[in-house]
């Protein structure tokens, strides 16, 4: 049987290992954050007053099993024009929302249309924000300009919240967090993706409530304006202040080092690999972590992602090593 997988976030990293989750279960649950207010979403939120389809409709390409052409034409941007810059595929939910009267509605026919393995969720219905206090104080709203805003005033985002407050998430999203076998959190923005979807009323306590296992899957490096200087320890240790509650049973993360001429670039841009460092490993020992290490870097266009393959498998074993325990 199946494992029942569900996997909490937004961003890149999300639709990245859920290009390998799809290989290893078909009981596979994609609970995306609904805070992006820049680019294509930005725009079409604003002028439609939806939830941001962008997240979403990468979900959904991850999640396809359907031909190139139709893969090609959803993730398809326009370049001139009035549509310049707009994703025909957040257009295409955009549309079947208006169409079919909700968000939700929207997803399940775009989702049977390209014959997706599992099911994607907005992580709340509410229409939110984000808000961060940065160190120095001062407070930014809109989940696209915090980054740029922490560097523009050389100033560490403290805290995140949402605006409104501990919006609710749906039934369907509690109900298969707590039946879940194996609960992801990450890859993805500390502060912008993952705290966005933990911080909605129902997920911790979902979380809390499952049998299974809760995985925190660490970003290969750490972004400019959003992790600077933080160590993985960092990173678990912001997400519990932010919830108020330890939900993780153990960390993945990758032990492999890019080529120097890579890891050059990324230095350039003020970002490094996010590994465990040796003064790390007593935090781990005293929060009762297990590890899974392994060599996850894989390079595309220059750009060092996630081996969503050997991910994914990883994510299986660790799982069974941890039950037999």
């Amino acid at each position: 049987m199946d494992k029942r997988i569900v996997i909490i976030g937004g961003g890149t990293g999300l639709s990245s290992l859920l290009r390998g989750l799809k290989h290893v279960t078909k009981d596979l649950h994609a609970v995306v954050n609904v805070v992006d207010d820049g680019g294509s979403s930005g725009l079409l939120r604003k002028d439609m007053d939806v939830i941001p389809p962008g997240d979403i409709r990468n979900c959904i390409l991850a999640m396809s099993n359907a031909p190139p052409t139709m893969e090609r034409l959803f993730n398809y941007r326009f370049g001139k024009g009035s549509l310049e810059g707009q994703s025909f595929g957040n257009l295409m939910l955009a549309a079947l929302e208006d169409i079919c009267g909700s968000i939700e509605a929207s997803i399940q026919e775009t989702s049977q249309v390209f014959n997706i393995t599992g099911k994607v969720y907005p992580v709340t219905l509410s229409n939110i924000r984000l808000q961060a206090e940065l160190t120095n104080g001062r407070r930014v709203i809109g989940e696209s300009l915090i980054p740029q805003e922490a560097i523009r005033q050389h100033s560490p985002i403290k805290t995140v919240n949402l605006l409104p407050a501990r919006p609710k998430t749906l039934p369907e999203v509690i109900a298969v967090i707590e039946t879940a076998d194996i609960v992801l959190v990450g890859p993805g923005s500390l502060y912008t993706s993952l705290l966005p979807a933990l911080l909605v009323s129902g997920i911790k306590e979902a979380i809390i409530r499952s049998t299974g296992k809760c995985f925190y899957v660490a970003n290969l490096m750490t972004q400019p304006g959003e992790t600077d200087g933080l160590k993985l320890s960092d990173h678990i240790r912001v997400i519990e202040e932010h919830i108020e509650d330890p939900i993780f049973d153990g960390v993945i993360v990758n032990n492999a080092m890019p080529k120097p001429e890579v890891l050059q670039e990324y230095a350039s841009q003020s970002a490094r690999p996010i590994v465990i460092e040796d003064d790390e490993w007593d935090y781990f020992q005293d929060k009762q972590l297990a590890i899974k290490q392994g060599g996850y870097i894989v390079l595309k266009d220059g750009l060092i992602r996630h081996h969503h393959q050997l991910v994914a498998r990883d994510i299986l074993d660790f799982a069974e090593e941890l039950s037999l325990k």
